[in-house]
């Protein structure tokens, strides 16, 4: 009776190892670095922070102990049948039984959710185990982690993976409400700022506010005081030729200390500006406008010439949402329903949400992003009051124009009967 107790031990050893790896492993991965750091000073003698230095090589180590001992669990549970029925299929057939059902219990009361959940204990009571067994295999692991940092391709991919699975993880504790909605969609949106352009959020160049060279300071204060804004570009003989960038805070301190008159120029007082590309992203421009201390920027086409204005907040608000003070305006609705069971879209409405919600099926167009280039592309020339142009189900037309360029302003939008209505 012996060999039965002895492959009987040795089978939970095998089995309790696998359980006390994989708790390891899942505690390692949510232990931070300063977490480490905090144990290792109530416990200087903890090998914690040789593990947390190269993490890599010892979750390497873990995984290859974790499936050695699962296997050596299922032979020698294989093993233990086969003493007592004598015959190689039915041990065979009962061992896959047996680890069938523990692997099943595992799923139950997962070893990787108990190391997540009190991964500072496990990670504390398990290093000593994973430091030694990461020693057994020498320069084995280390070897593996400097084949992997060799190939950059796989490195991005395994990046991409971890983004997307991340992601999935947001989704679901979202969904869990172990967070916010608020707080999973400022999330989604850190990933989503490496993804969008600048010429996405920035204000078209139409609609920005300039002041004109020249311009004298009492003048430019009454533009300052008409717009809100703190900020205004100046520009010389159109917008493509922008000279800098004129700041309120500057001209109220001259105005106020004497040093210039009202009648003097703004010119005088003008500031450098950054020029950026409108294919750069808006996590690049936003990191680079931290670090330069700088709170907006021109934004410029493939040719050269001015697309648009960018401010610090306009990056800022693809993170956290609409900022607004007690200077803003109230939201003009983009779609105003009206009596007759028609609407009117403001032209500067994005594509992307013109088409949501009337339910096109427009096809991605990076030369179009607004209503009123939608409508121009269309018809095919500068449209006036009452053009007219089809999209799939909709008729536009034109009800009013605005500004010295004369464009498009609102649009009137009808659905064709035999399509379904509009839902806001």
């Amino acid at each position: 009776m012996v060999v039965p107790i002895v492959l009987a031990l040795l089978y939970l050893i095998s089995l309790g190892m696998t359980w006390v790896l994989t708790l390891a492993e899942s505690a390692f991965d949510y232990l931070s670095y300063r977490e480490a750091e905090a144990l290792v000073a109530k416990r200087p003698s903890s090998p914690v922070l040789q593990i947390m230095d190269r993490l890599a090589e010892h979750q390497l180590a873990s995984r290859f102990w974790n499936t050695v001992f699962l296997a050596s669990s299922a032979a020698l549970v294989t093993a233990l049948i086969e003493y007592f029925v004598n015959n190689v299929w039915l041990s065979a057939a009962g061992g896959i039984a047996v680890m069938a059902v523990i692997i099943l219990l595992f799923a139950f009361r997962s070893p990787s959710r108990i190391g997540a959940i009190h991964y500072e204990v496990v990670a504390r009571l398990t290093a000593w185990l994973v430091r030694s067994l990461t020693l057994v295999l020498g320069p084995i692991p280390r070897l593996y982690r400097l084949e992997n940092e060799h190939e950059n391709d796989t490195e991005h991919d395994e990046s991409e993976l971890e983004e997307r699975h991340f992601r999935e993880y947001v989704s679901r504790a979202s969904a869990a409400d172990v967070l916010e909605d608020d707080e999973a969609d400022m999330i989604q949106s850190v990933f989503e700022m490496d993804d969008t352009l600048v010429r996405a959020v920035m204000r078209p160049r139409i609609d920005v506010v300039w002041l004109d060279s020249g311009t004298s300071l009492d003048d430019a204060v009454e533009i300052f005081i008409a717009s809100g804004y703190s900020r205004i570009p100046l520009i010389g003989d159109s917008p493509d030729d922008v000279l800098g960038i004129v700041f309120l805070k500057d001209l109220i301190r001259a105005l106020h200390t004497n040093k210039l008159t009202p009648d003097d120029v703004v010119n005088l007082l003008v500031r450098d500006i950054r020029v950026v590309p409108e294919s750069k992203t808006v996590w690049d421009l936003l990191q680079e406008l931290q670090r330069e201390a700088i709170h907006a920027a021109i934004v410029i086409d493939e040719y050269g010439g001015t697309a648009g204005f960018v401010t610090l907040e306009d990056l800022i608000e693809e993170l956290v949402g609409e900022i607004e003070d007690e200077y803003d305006d109230a939201e003009i609705a983009d779609i105003i329903p009206q009596p007759d069971g028609e609407f009117l879209v403001n032209a500067a409405m994005s594509v992307s949400d013109f088409s949501e919600a009337f339910g096109l099926l427009l096809e991605d167009d990076e030369d179009v992003d607004t209503v009123g280039g939608l409508f121009a592309k269309n018809l095919g020339k500068i449209p006036t009051t009452g053009s007219v142009v089809d999209v799939e189900h909709l008729t536009l037309t034109v009800v009013s124009l605005a500004g010295r360029r004369n464009r498009v302003d609102t649009i009137r939008v009808t659905t064709q009967p035999a399509d379904q209505e509009f839902t806001s």
